[in-house]
């Protein structure tokens, strides 16, 4: 019964860990009123984000659910 519970708990470890990814080095684009527009990409998912800062992360965790391929 332990083995069981072992065994389900990592499988709920691996699905929760599998829905993240890292991207880094973003594109970047200025935008109007000092925002920054920044377009993280890999030939399977595509991310953007705007921020106000004067400059990109260079790298950041998406949720793969979030993807806009």
């Amino acid at each position: 019964m332990r083995g069981i519970l072992l065994i389900c708990g990592m499988l709920l470890a691996f699905n929760t860990a599998a829905s993240k990814i890292t991207m880094n080095n973003p594109d970047e684009q200025e935008l109007k009123g000092g925002k920054m527009l920044c377009t993280y990409e890999n030939s399977i998912y595509l991310f953007t984000l705007v921020t106000r800062s004067q400059s990109c992360p260079y790298s950041k965790t998406f949720d793969t659910s979030d993807s806009e391929k």
